[in-house]
């Protein structure tokens, strides 16, 4: 005999009073023993079958225990007994709620509304019906009418604060959010609300307040401290998201797989890629078909070169999720790497259809429209950049310049990589010539080099005693000067426009002795993995150049990739240029030595941006799909007409494109 069946023969047994056993059932729901206090109700209802409580009663227990088809049953008895009664068709609509059935729901709910019009528990909960079936304008006006009826009520400014947010609403959505921290000031969970809406608004700072607030009133509550890792990724600082993570993870009894995937995904950032995959991979254990872990997974796989893998866990994701847009990307990327290119376009386009506000999606599009030469529709896409998570750049405190506003101060920044700042910044003379008191924000090191882009427009390395208020003052990202003020490169300064400073020049005057065809090879950039997927080749594949007779290669490798040399047969071949080089500024050596060489042969570098700028000869080692700066076809370079793009013809192929361009550089050698 089942225990469910003992208890309902003990309840029949004591009392053939329904509401003795209803009595007993009241007192067995307060002290939390919900099992017993079902039995008597059902005991109740069979002895009395016309008793409208016993059935009400049941259907509240059952749905506080989640079993919400029994709740409808017992519900739809009290609805029959009492047509007119509002609560029981709340009862029937909450239960066909935990069912899924969220049309139904509403149309319980309605009735409950129409019979009871100053019910505020029906227009609460038509409006998370409403919410439930995606009708968030819908669902506002009804938890409005409810907060109408109770200004006051907690759960509907609750609950439509989080329906202002799935609309964008922010503002409204925090409003919200501060009333309910007003009205509750000891409670972490609106501060949490606070600091996830001030995180999708893009204000990371206070949003990392709100949730350390939450941190401070609730020391073991995880989500302020999930949030508040959010928050440090986006201003960031990777390591103190990943400490946040971690402890967040540590907190919660049973860790939740989407706080992981987030773990993962910080982790790989830090180039951590043995400690995100386990972190997936105990998401996945959890949950098998959890859309975000594969797709992080893929992500990681792919900052490990293996792009094959990355494909098969993207597309495990898609089959799940098929409007995953992060899985998309991840799958577009790969595809990329494996030189697929056709495909690769389709997956950003379903990525885009599926969220086309997304940042990630609309920067992914630019760059395809970007390579294609699609100039206005390609910088309005790459304006999303600065809403990536985490940023390539941090915004100051101060207004973005929107480009009609009038300007006192005008802060650009230097921004993403050494290539990018070499590639844009001849747009700053476009600047110059509109008169505006522009400055240029770039990190110390590359300064010097920055300076003598554009005389017209000083160099600053600290922005940071300007105030959020500064009247007039603006900031703008670099690359944003096309989109505001030539978006055709065709209106762009032509190269070069870099000039090497005379002294650098004269102090490597000494590469000229001893003749030879000089060729400065450099074949790795940055070394970070999550960026130099497929952009770099060994030094091995410059073999081919070793071996024709006549040629000079200088080496003009710098960091940790440089050790490759003592491991090639051909290392005797090689120049080295000795300790001390750029110490004083990047490429300020470089910049001077390229003026004493007869050719540049470099992979995707910002060596070739500086070659380039100057307007040095140049061949650029290309992956199959390379970045959208190089274009999509052809060996012309729009932005360096000095260089020459040599592309793999097979994606990993770099033995055959080193042979192709040894073949180059031996016909440029007979018509120097």
């Amino acid at each position: 005999m089942t225990a469910a069946r003992q208890l309902s023969r003990v309840w029949s047994s004591m009392s053939s009073d329904p509401r003795a056993l209803l009595g007993q059932a009241s007192a067995l729901h307060r002290a939390g023993r919900m099992d017993e206090a079902i039995e008597a109700c059902r005991a109740a209802a069979k002895v009395a079958p016309g008793f409208l409580d016993a059935h009400r009663m049941l259907a509240f227990a059952l749905l506080q225990v989640g079993r919400a088809k029994e709740a409808v049953r017992a519900a739809q008895k009290a609805r029959d007994l009492a047509p007119r009664d509002p609560n029981s068709h709340l009862l029937v609509g909450a239960g066909l709620l935990g069912q899924g059935d969220a049309s139904k729901a509403l149309a319980a709910f309605d009735e409950a509304a129409k019979l009871a019009p100053n019910l505020l528990e029906a227009h609460f909960q038509a409006g998370n019906a409403l919410a439930a079936l995606g009708r968030f304008p819908a669902a506002i006006e009804r938890y409005n009418r409810a907060l109408a009826l109770d200004p006051r009520s907690v759960e509907a400014l609750t609950n439509r604060a989080t329906t202002y947010a799935r609309l964008a609403r922010h503002a409204e959505a925090l409003a919200d959010c501060e009333r309910l921290i007003e009205m509750q000031p000891w409670s972490p969970l609106h501060l949490v609300a606070k600091a996830s809406t001030l995180l999708e608004m893009g204000e990371p700072v206070p949003a990392l307040a709100a949730a350390e607030a939450a941190m401070a009133a609730a020391p073991t509550f995880a989500e302020a401290f999930h949030v508040a890792g959010q928050a440090k990724a986006a201003l960031m600082d990777i390591s103190g998201a990943i400490d946040l993570m971690t402890q967040a993870l540590a907190l919660e009894p049973q860790p939740r797989p989407t706080v992981r995937v987030h773990l993962a995904r910080l982790l790989r950032m830090e180039e951590r890629f043995a400690e995100a995959r386990s972190q997936c991979d105990l998401a996945l254990a959890d949950q098998p078909r959890l859309a975000p872990a594969l797709a992080e997974r893929a992500e990681i796989r792919r900052a490990e070169g293996d792009s094959a893998a990355a494909v098969r866990d993207a597309d495990a994701a898609i089959a799940i999720a098929p409007d995953f847009t992060p899985a998309l990307l991840v799958r577009a990327a790969a595809l990329a790497d494996l030189g697929r290119p056709d495909e690769m376009r389709t997956a950003v386009g379903r990525a885009l259809r599926a969220a086309p506000r997304d940042p990630a999606a609309l920067v992914a599009k630019s760059s395809l429209d970007l390579a294609r030469g699609e100039w206005a529709a390609g910088w309005l896409g790459y304006e999303q950049r600065e809403n990536l998570l985490p940023p390539p750049f941090l915004p100051p405190a101060f207004p973005r310049w929107d480009g009609v506003a009038p300007v006192q101060d005008l802060v650009i920044l230097a921004e993403q990589g050494i290539g990018d700042v070499l590639q844009f910044a001849r747009l700053l003379s476009l600047a110059a010539d509109r008169g505006l008191p522009a400055r240029l924000h770039a990190r110390p090191a590359l300064a010097p080099l920055a300076a003598l882009l554009e005389p017209r427009i000083p160099v600053v390395t600290d922005i940071s005693g300007i105030a959020a208020d500064a009247p007039g003052t603006f900031w703008l990202p670099l690359a944003s000067l096309a989109k505001l003020f030539a978006p055709d490169p065709a209106m762009w300064p032509v190269a070069p426009y870099l000039t090497a400073p005379a002294e650098r020049v004269a102090k490597w005057a000494h590469l000229r002795e001893g003749g030879g065809f000089r060729v400065g090879i450099n074949w790795q950039g940055n070394p970070s993995r999550l960026i130099d997927v497929g952009r770099s080749a060994p030094l091995a594949a410059f073999a081919p150049l070793a071996d024709l007779p006549g040629v000079r290669l200088i080496s003009l490798q710098h960091g940790a990739a440089a050790e490759q040399i003592a491991s090639v047969p051909f290392a005797d071949r090689i120049e080295t240029l000795g300790e001390g080089v750029d110490a004083d500024g990047i490429f300020l050596d470089r910049a001077g030595i390229l003026a004493h060489l007869d050719l540049v042969v470099t992979t995707d570098t910002s060596t070739a941006h500086l070659a380039g700028a100057l307007g040095r000869p140049g061949l650029v080692a290309l992956r199959a799909v390379p970045d959208w700066r190089w274009g999509e076809s052809g060996e012309h370079c729009l932005f360096y007409p000095s260089l020459r793009l040599m592309r793999q013809e097979t994606a990993g192929d770099w033995t055959g494109l080193f042979t192709r361009i040894a073949a180059g550089v031996k016909q440029t050698m007979a018509t120097a």
